[in-house]
């Protein structure tokens, strides 16, 4: 973990004025104002504008005002970054927390940024209410009645688009879109204080987990909740991984329980396989981590030979699958839908053509060679589920059995940083990838405390300058250049993948 200190550590890190950390939180604070004040003329705003020619913000949306706040909620978040990797060496949680929250406040209390996807969101609940099943219809089956007029607000590559959501989220969608009563602010503002209080559960948990795991909280406290990919994608965006990812830390938090007889770590399974089938029914990535914790939660059970200890993870397994997909049944029992939720994955692909997925810059490359743009882009996504599959199958195996350690929290630390590289994995190799889906990883990486806890905040940093406050991603600007770097950097990869593996080998 990037902070090296104790989480018990009672030195405070309040400090005067002149304190490196108290500059750094404020200069952080600033960015967090400067985007925010970004966000009234160049936010994504419904459509039409109620407040267009509303006195002072008339002046920032029109004529030269949005790019102006663009340009300022760009230089906000530049502060924000460089304020959040200077204080990473706080060591109160506690101070970590408050400075994240007052890094969130402005973020909160100004329009949606970064994603139309929170009136996506809202459209896609009103076609549940309505009777429809979005897994069936996009928001265009939608023809009359209160909030017909929401669909103006949304992408149009969405209109026709089933959703991509579990049933769980669309249950909280459709209850909030019928609460609104056709006022789309109102739905909009309700989805965010969602994934607001989605948030603050993430922050109640992940230094508990850390702890458990035997990491610095305040480490895995300040890579999580203080990061400006977080900030801007879940407490701006509103994105629901905010609901996803607490679920998937309590399910993490259950696993590392499972210590004591047989009927104990089974029920412990149960709990975690529950919780990670909501966490699934949010958000179906999320069953990604499942098989992981499976591993988990059996190294909680003695074995004594190989084919036992392959009994107690049939054992573990069964239960934790079963509880997950009962709780699955379930949500889509309350959200009165049937299980189209299996094809949640594959549905952006069809509408996101960018080259921050591994194998659609492939398959964007070998377009360029011929004139069958869109097989090769078809072959290159396979080719990439198939690698995935591999991969994950790899990882798994790899920490299918503890290590030979009396104390279990290095073998979890090792199970977490295998989950994270799965769920980091899904991403870059699916059909589409977006820079919030790197938060996946931010749960069990928490918990891992290593040298690629470094990288991730790296490449959060990073990602955090990719989509503008309006929406736009500027990956569709840069598609030859980023098509080009993808190239390099799997090449690359693989090459040294085959080197190291050779080297293991002759060793």
């Amino acid at each position: 973990m990037v902070a090296v200190s104790s989480p018990s550590a009672t030195t405070t890190d309040v400090s005067p004025a002149h304190d490196p950390l108290t500059r750094a939180r404020w200069l952080g604070f600033g960015g967090s104002v400067l985007i925010a004040v970004g966000g009234l003329g160049a936010g994504v705003l419904p459509r039409p504008d109620p407040l267009s020619d509303a006195p002072v913000l008339r002046i920032l949306r029109h004529g030269a005002g949005p790019g102006v706040c663009i340009a300022l909620a760009m230089v906000g978040i530049g502060l924000l970054v460089f304020a959040w990797w200077r204080t990473r060496t706080a060591r109160e949680v506690s101070w970590v927390t408050r400075t994240a929250a007052l890094w969130a406040v402005p973020l909160a209390l100004a329009p949606p940024m970064f994603s139309r996807d929170l009136y996506i969101y809202a459209t896609q609940g009103l076609v549940l209410g309505q009777g429809f099943d979005p897994y069936d219809v996009g928001p265009s089956a939608i023809t009359d009645g209160p909030g017909v007029d929401w669909l103006t607000s949304i992408s149009p590559t969405w209109a026709d688009t089933p959703a991509p959501y579990g049933p769980l989220f669309l249950f909280f969608s459709s209850r909030i879109a019928e609460a609104a009563d056709g006022n789309l602010i109102v739905a909009v503002l309700a989805l965010r204080a969602l994934a607001v209080l989605g948030v603050v559960a993430l922050a109640l948990l992940v230094p508990r987990l850390a702890t458990a795991y035997g990491v610095p909280a305040a480490g895995a406290q300040w890579l999580v909740i203080a990061n400006p990919l977080l900030l801007t994608q879940l407490v701006s965006a509103g994105h629901n991984e905010a609901l996803m990812l607490p679920l998937l830390a309590a399910t993490l938090l259950v696993a590392v329980r499972a210590v004591g007889p047989t009927s104990r770590v089974l029920a412990v399974g149960a709990g975690a396989g529950a919780l990670a089938g909501l966490a699934a029914a949010v958000k179906l990535s999320a069953v990604v981590a499942l098989p992981f914790v499976v591993v988990l939660v059996a190294a909680g059970l003695p074995a004594a030979t190989e084919w036992r200890r392959w009994l107690r993870l049939v054992q573990v397994g069964a239960v934790a699958v079963g509880a997950a997909l009962l709780t699955l049944a379930a949500s889509c029992l309350v959200a009165g839908v049937g299980p189209g939720f299996v094809h949640a994955l594959s549905v952006t692909g069809g509408i996101s053509v960018q080259w921050t997925s591994i194998p659609t810059a492939w398959g964007l490359a070998a377009g360029w060679f011929t004139d069958r743009d869109d097989a090769m882009l078809e072959a290159a996504r396979l080719v990439g589920t198939a690698v995935a599959v591999v991969i994950l199958v790899v990882l798994w195996w790899r920490v299918r059995k503890p290590a030979p350690t009396p104390d279990a929290r290095p073998y979890g630390q090792r199970v977490l940083a295998a989950c994270a590289a799965a769920l980091v994995l899904v991403g870059v190799l699916g059909e589409a990838f977006h820079p919030w889906y790197l938060l996946w990883a931010a749960v069990p990486l928490a918990a891992v405390g290593n040298r690629w806890t470094t990288a991730y905040a790296v490449a959060s940093g990073a990602l955090c300058f990719l989509i503008l406050p309006d929406g736009y991603n500027l990956a569709r600007a840069t598609v030859v250049p980023g098509t080009i770097l993808v190239l390099v950097a799997t090449a690359s990869a693989i090459v040294y993948g085959v080197r190291r593996s050779r080297k293991e080998l002759l060793t």
